[in-house]
């Protein structure tokens, strides 16, 4: 090995080891001005209540992504959604017509609105479905695709 390469593998292998963070907390920080509590309103029909309670979870994930902390009841916002419709569909259905069938598809509608306070500062509805393909689609992503855009307009994207 000539000299450059060694000098290489050496910085290479120093560098990483050089790196680091460290924090010193002077003063106890709360984060109360962009706190959220979810709260879901739906109807108490079994099917309607597991799907409220899935998509549930699929905000809290996606929350991260939105600037607002999860919190409990003394939170600032709160995010009431209720699920309308829920249809599971087909998948065997959708694998078989690649998609092709509407009757096969699932899909999802929730209203959703967001609180400041007790003073509702913006509503709207989502509309969620999955048609199929090869694999003919999962309800999760029938989950996912829906708290993605609530998220987006917690943000402001919309």
């Amino acid at each position: 090995m000539n000299l450059m390469t060694k000098i290489l593998v050496v910085l290479l292998l120093t560098l990483p080891a050089c790196s680091g963070v460290d924090s010193v907390t002077k003063k106890r920080w709360s984060n109360s001005e962009n706190t959220i509590s979810i709260v879901d309103m739906t109807s108490k029909d079994f099917r309607l209540m597991d799907a409220g309670s899935r998509l549930q979870g699929a905000i809290e994930e996606n929350l991260q992504m939105t600037g607002y902390v999860l919190a409990g009841k003394n939170a600032r916002y709160n995010l009431k959604y209720k699920v309308m419709e829920f249809d599971e569909g087909n998948r065997m259905a959708r694998i078989a017509t690649m998609g092709m069938s509407d009757s096969a598809k699932a899909r999802l509608r929730v209203k959703a609105a967001l609180y400041d306070n007790g003073n509702m500062v913006g509503a709207w509805e989502v509309d969620s479905w999955v048609s199929g393909g090869i694999t003919g689609g999962s309800e999760d992503n029938l989950y996912s695709s829906a708290a993605k855009q609530i998220a987006d307009h917690l943000r402001g994207d919309y």
